[in-house]
Formats: C-alpha cells, structure tokens, sequence
C-alpha cells in the first residue's frame, strides 16, 4: 500500500487501509496504532498534532471546531480534502457530518462558516430542551395565571353565615 501524502483522495487512502486490515480480522484497536506509519512526513506530522479524540458524548461542537481550528493552523499546505475528511470523522454532530458530505466546503474560512451556523444551531436546541427539561415549580409564573387552589375550602364556616 502507498504512503498517503495529502495530494490524493484522503478518503480514498483511508477505505484502502480498512479494507486490507480487515481482511486479516485486524481489531480497531490495532488499526488505529497502524495507520499513522501509512502516512507520508508531512500527512503524519499534521495528525500527530490532533488532539486525541475525546470519550464524551456531551461534546459541543463549538469546543470541537476550536480544537480542530487551533490543531490545523500551523499546518503549511494543507489540502481541503484532509482537512475536511478530518472534521467528518472526529465530529459528532450527524448533521454537520452530512452537510460536509453532501456539499464539501473549498476553503477553511468556509469550513468555519458553516461550523458556526451548526454551533448556533446546537445551542438553540440546548436552550430549548433546557426549557422542556426544567421541573415545573421552577417555571416561572404567567402574568394573571391563578395558583392552584388545594381542595379544602378557603373560609370557615363562621365567615360564611
């Protein structure tokens, strides 16, 4: 298999790799330690600068984008392709995922564009299912709305006669 060196199809190189390890039954674990040798210098140096991946579900995109945006720029001749390729497979927002796939971004000022509208997006939705998710003795109250009354009557009997 040849080295990757960021001039081809980075998708391409990277359905090859998989493809052969799991022809011998390699486990992901494995695969993952075997990539980077499949990798030219400059392709290598780039991922070595990624930050590692990260376990939590609850990540936001704006904290991904940021990480990704600081890892990739001191790289020098960076192609598109790579860099888009990178954001598909370490976001976890499917839908961000599915915009870059279906209309792939030219530059990374455009890539970033596009990343700030699904950021603004995802905080929307938080806010609102934050607002479906608060207990409702914590909503505050409409101006007019009635408490509600318990069942046990208001007056006496001494008041009313």
């Amino acid at each position: 298999m040849e080295k990757y060196d960021g001039s081809s199809d980075p998708v391409d190189h990277l359905r090859s790799f998989v493809d052969l390890m799991r022809l011998q039954a390699t486990p992901d674990a494995i695969m993952c330690r075997a990539f980077p040798p499949t990798l030219r210098r400059e392709a290598r140096d780039w991922v070595a600068t990624l930050p590692q991946n990260r376990s939590d579900k609850d990540q936001l995109l704006k904290d991904f984008i940021a990480r990704f945006n600081r890892a990739t720029l001191g790289i020098k001749e960076l192609q598109m392709s790579t860099v888009v390729t990178a954001m598909m497979s370490g976001t976890r927002n499917r839908h961000f995922k599915m915009s870059l796939s279906k209309n792939p971004p030219n530059t990374m000022h455009e890539l970033l564009r596009r990343g700030e509208k699904y950021v603004d997006a995802e905080e929307i939705y938080l806010i609102t299912k934050g607002m479906k998710d608060e207990p409702k003795s914590n909503k505050r109250k409409i101006s007019g709305e009635l408490e509600p009354q318990n069942n046990r009557d208001r007056f006496t009997q001494d008041e009313i006669k």
